[in-house]
């Protein structure tokens, strides 16, 4: 079997952990918009965007903390220098829109941060409460706009390039 350079399992789980978190962080806006009533109403569907908001922030800190331990593979070839640069550049951006959608969330609040049900943790009284808000809605726009790319990115290797870039993450080299 051909190896080929991979994410450690602890970098894998907490990718995967992040994206399904995200994901259902989405769902969560789609059913605020929509149907908030299957859930019990807005104060259950905020409870849940927050709480998983706040264990992407404790995610994204532990991903970057792992990957200062052990780095990452270099899945892309040396010779590949665009490649390489958009996408070190997108995880880059992605990583830091992981912190500050979530941080802007909770500065933007104004109430005590219920994970939950079980912790809270008080709020900040901020003066800035628009520009928190502001800054909230643009990162998670953004956010979800460079996930698109970054899977786009992912199925161009698999089905065009037929790397072993999406691979790197997905499975093992047994």
């Amino acid at each position: 079997m051909q190896k080929y350079p991979q994410y450690s399992s602890k970098q894998k789980w907490i990718h995967w952990t992040s994206a399904l978190l995200v994901i259902m962080i989405t769902m969560l806006l789609l059913i605020k918009v929509t149907m908030s009533h299957i859930l019990g109403g807005m104060a259950i569907v905020y409870l849940l965007h927050k709480s998983f908001g706040v264990l992407v922030l404790l995610l994204t800190i532990w991903r970057i903390m792992v990957i200062r331990s052990q780095g990452v593979p270099d899945v892309l070839p040396k010779d590949k220098k665009l490649q390489r640069i958009l996408s070190k550049s997108t995880q880059g951006v992605i990583y830091l829109l992981l912190l500050i959608t979530p941080l802007s969330g909770y500065l933007m609040s104004g109430r005590d941060l219920n994970i939950f049900g079980l912790i809270s943790i008080p709020a900040i009284d901020m003066p800035y409460h628009q520009m928190f808000h502001s800054l909230h809605l643009i990162s998670s726009y953004v956010l979800a706009i460079l996930v698109i790319f970054h899977v786009l990115g992912a199925l161009y290797h698999y089905f065009w390039v037929k790397d072993k870039v999406l691979q790197s993450m997905l499975s093992s080299n047994d």
